[in-house]
C-alpha cells in the first residue's frame, strides 16, 4: 500500500496549479488583460496608500474575478470537446459563463468606486 505524502501531494499540486495560470496567462486574451489589471490595481493601491485590510479586500475581489475567468475558459474548452458543431445549449452555457464574470467585474467596478469615490457617492447614497 503506498504511503500518504502530504509534502509530495501539495508539491504536485502547486505544480498543477501555477502550470494552470502559465496555461491561461498564454492562451487566453481574457485572462492575460486581468492580470494586467491586477498589475494596474496594485499600482494604485500603492499610490493611494490604503490601509492594508481594504488593499487585501480589493485585491481579493479582482483575484474572484480571475478564478471565475479560468473556470469559464475550462468549462468552455469542455463544451469545446462536447461539440465543434454550432450548438444552441453550449451557446447558453458558454453566455452565463461570461455573464457571471461580467457580474464580477461590474461588482469590483462598484466596490472599487466605493472606496476611491466616496465624496461622489455621498450624494446618491448614505456613506458612512
Amino acid at each position: 500500500m503506498k504511503r500518504y505524502n502530504p509534502a509530495a501531494r501539495l508539491y504536485r499540486g502547486t505544480r498543477h496549479s501555477l502550470s494552470g495560470l502559465f496555461c491561461a496567462f498564454k492562451q487566453e486574451q481574457a485572462f492575460e488583460f486581468e492580470a494586467v489589471v491586477l498589475a494596474l490595481l496594485f499600482a494604485v493601491l500603492l499610490w493611494a496608500k490604503i490601509s492594508l485590510l481594504r488593499s487585501v479586500a480589493l485585491i481579493g475581489a479582482w483575484l474572484a474575478v480571475m478564478a471565475l475567468e479560468l473556470v469559464n475558459s475550462a468549462v468552455e474548452r469542455a463544451f469545446d470537446l462536447i461539440d465543434k458543431e454550432y450548438n444552441s445549449q453550449i451557446k447558453a452555457g458558454k453566455d452565463m459563463l461570461s455573464a457571471a464574470v461580467f457580474l464580477a467585474i461590474l461588482f469590483n467596478a462598484l466596490l472599487w468606486g466605493m472606496f476611491f469615490y466616496k465624496p461622489v457617492l455621498s450624494v446618491f447614497f448614505v456613506v458612512k
